[in-house]
């Protein structure tokens, strides 16, 4: 039986994301869903937070964290949860409305006792509203995910051509360490403005790695070393990598402001042996950045518990080896740091670093680490 959505209302978009409205499937104190498609009529359940809702970063940094949470159980085919309009695209397929809906309780803490850390930065209309039941149907058959995935290849294909972004190593859940091709980025909102580090004057760090307080592990930048100095849109802090080294953002969840950086210097196609790379990404906590935060932001990245150690009361330091599927020897490095993203302030940003590469490497990847640590407070 296919579905029967209500009629998108007046002032309801008609566009998002790349995907064709079709109708509304149900309402919620905090948003709407709506039956979608695709180019190719590939249809999706799109769960969209009200204008109001998306402007209050507490609420941008509880969808970033549900559409997260929701992608360890179900595919996502796209999502956008930076910047307002925030959503999130899943098939159409058995469940996929009652998921999102529960994303939106969990956004809008509809389901949680009230208290001083759960009172978002305003006080909206739609916090204490319960969300309106789903009309009763069918699902419609499972789409092939064939169709989806051609565009979203084709744009990391354009994205990414001349870069090495696709090939640095990566990790799954499990905690082995292996390589594989970088995923496509998610689909991007039209009217979503690229954003792309600025090149500057380059920046050497003029502390020893003996005199910085800050040092993590490793050693760090020098006079003697090529520096590039990324200022990546949407972080309160720029630094430097090495010169042969280039960013690319993505926004897969749950961090908020999330890049892929990589040594770009093997070409492209990667020769000459694996490159290094990883993520570097912050995420803000609206309530705080306390031990459970600080223990979210560590869980998201790919690192066995035990390894964590302090390095200063407000850094942890990670390190692991393993193989790749070519049996190589390769070795990750990882930081987790909170810090006030305004003097004086709260505790309230939590950064993450993650770089996996062969051995040869690990100094720079060490070097990066060092270098956004002393960025920070």
């Amino acid at each position: 039986m296919e579905p029967n959505p209500e009629p998108l209302r007046i002032a309801d978009p008609r566009l998002m994301g790349g995907f064709t409205l079709l109708g509304r499937l149900s309402s919620h104190g905090a948003g709407t869903l709506f039956l979608a498609e695709d180019h190719r009529r590939a249809q999706v359940v799109l769960g969209v937070p009200y204008p109001t809702a998306a402007a209050d970063p507490g609420v941008r940094a509880r969808f970033a964290s549900a559409v997260g949470a929701l992608a360890e159980n179900r595919e996502i085919v796209a999502s956008s949860t930076t910047n307002p309009p925030i959503w999130v695209a899943v098939p159409y397929i058995g469940g996929a409305v009652h998921d999102v809906l529960g994303l939106l309780d969990t956004t809008a803490l509809s389901t949680a006792e009230p208290s001083p850390a759960h009172v978002p930065g305003f006080a909206p209309h739609w916090s204490p509203e319960p969300h309106n039941p789903p009309p009763v149907y069918a699902p419609a058959p499972r789409q092939s995910r064939a169709p989806l995935l051609i565009p979203v290849v084709a744009l990391a294909a354009i994205v990414i051509a001349g870069a090495a972004v696709a090939y640095f190593v990566i990790a799954d859940r499990s905690g082995s360490t292996t390589t594989a091709d970088s995923p496509a980025p998610p689909r991007v909102a039209p009217d979503t403005p690229s954003t792309t580090p600025s090149p500057s004057t380059t920046d050497v760090p003029k502390l020893n790695a003996t005199d910085d307080k800050a040092h993590v592990a490793g050693p760090s930048f020098g006079s003697g070393d090529k520096l590039y100095f990324m200022k990546l849109n949407g972080f309160p802090f720029n630094f430097n990598v090495p010169d042969e080294w280039g960013c690319m953002r993505s926004d897969k969840p749950p961090f908020s402001d999330r890049w892929i950086c990589a040594h770009e210097g093997k070409g492209f196609p990667p020769t000459g042996g694996t490159s290094a790379g990883g993520l570097v990404a912050i995420q803000p906590c609206p309530s705080g950045c306390g031990p459970t935060q600080r223990e979210s932001a560590r869980n998201a990245m790919v690192i066995t518990a035990k390894d964590w150690r302090a390095t200063d009361p407000t850094t942890q330091y990670a390190e692991e080896t393993g193989t790749n599927t070519k049996n190589e020897k390769v070795v990750r490095v990882a930081m987790s740091h909170v810090f006030a993203s305004r003097q004086g302030g709260p505790i309230d940003t939590a950064v993450a670093v993650q770089l996996t590469g062969p051995p040869d490497e690990k100094e720079d990847m060490q070097k990066i680490i060092n270098e956004i640590r002393r960025r920070t407070p």
